[in-house]
């Protein structure tokens, strides 16, 4: 039979296996917090959005508010909402621009690195970054008054200095338009994450294939390059993502027009939630685009980010 104080020396106290447990799980302590208002601020709303999806919620009808409709306000949206039509110009927009951005990024980024003055490698990263700081609603005012037909500089200068006409750009070639501004835009941040992968090759290797005499495009294709890889895939995911959510440029340059053009999918949420009213719809495409979304980027993960990059 044990005393008292052989008991307490064998069984730890509530507070000491308390203390245990508090710091064998400190780092999951610190984040719960944040795990909780992730939980809160996504979980919470996606669950409303998806009980919107299906119900009948139209402002414009309040008696039948709240009605169970099952999949109606997907069927009407994308057989009369236009949503088919706002999905494929998304589709072209995100490709464009994630092309143009990523190529001219990366030619940015393999000039300045090739530059050999640290002053003016600081004049160009300084220079190049300048677009991204602009907000999206200021970068659509300056390109609507600078694509005016009549007062706009660029179709001034392109009538002046190029046998060609200059088109209107926001009505002829809004979609392009749309494109081009946002690359111009969004550029920076693919030069400024490339320029920081080509920051961080080791002399060495490029050392090496310069003795072995391999002209510039060989070292980028084979050294430079596959040593970027998990710095490609990365700012390309973030990017390809940040398209999908594009909304203030293009509603304050175009509002979707003109016509339906303009109309990517976010566009076309807005529009069907808030100038039609009718949420329940509007929720439906919200619905769709976002499991498209959350797809797409699980398969470039799983196909590419672990056996082409991490591998």
């Amino acid at each position: 039979m044990s005393t008292p104080t052989q008991t307490t020396k064998s069984d730890p106290s509530v507070l000491v296996r308390l203390r245990d447990l508090w710091n064998d799980y400190l780092p999951y302590w610190f984040m719960a917090p944040m795990v909780l208002v992730m939980l809160l601020i996504t979980i919470f709303p996606g669950a409303y959005d998806l009980y919107l999806s299906l119900v009948e919620y139209k402002l414009s009808e309040p008696g039948t508010m709240g009605q169970f409709n099952g999949l109606d306000n997907f069927r009407t949206a994308f057989t009369s909402g236009g949503a088919v039509n706002s999905f494929t110009l998304t589709i072209i927009f995100v490709s464009g621009a994630l092309a143009l951005e990523t190529v001219l990024g990366f030619l940015l980024a393999a000039l300045v690195t090739g530059v050999k003055s640290e002053r003016m490698k600081t004049f160009y990263r300084v220079a190049f970054i300048l677009p991204m700081a602009v907000a999206p609603v200021s970068l659509a005012t300056i390109t609507r008054i600078m694509l005016n037909s009549e007062i706009g500089v660029i179709p001034y200068m392109i009538t002046q200095y190029t046998p060609f006409a200059a088109p209107n750009f926001l009505s002829d070639i809004p979609l392009l338009t749309v494109m081009l501004v946002d690359t111009w835009n969004w550029t920076p941040f693919m030069f400024i994450i490339f320029y920081a992968g080509m920051s961080s090759v080791p002399e060495t290797l490029l050392e090496a294939s310069r003795v072995d005499g391999a002209p510039l495009w060989r070292r980028y294709v084979h050294v430079i390059i596959p040593y970027m890889k998990p710095v490609l895939f990365v700012a390309i995911l973030i990017r390809l993502i940040d398209l999908f959510r594009t909304f203030g440029l293009v509603f304050s340059l175009t509002s979707g027009g003109p016509g339906t053009q303009t109309e990517l999918v976010s566009i076309n949420i807005f529009q069907t939630g808030f100038t039609f009213v009718d949420l329940g719809a509007a929720s439906a495409i919200a619905i769709v685009y976002l499991v498209g979304i959350i797809a797409l980027c699980n398969i470039l993960i799983i196909k590419i980010g672990f056996e082409g990059v991490w591998e």
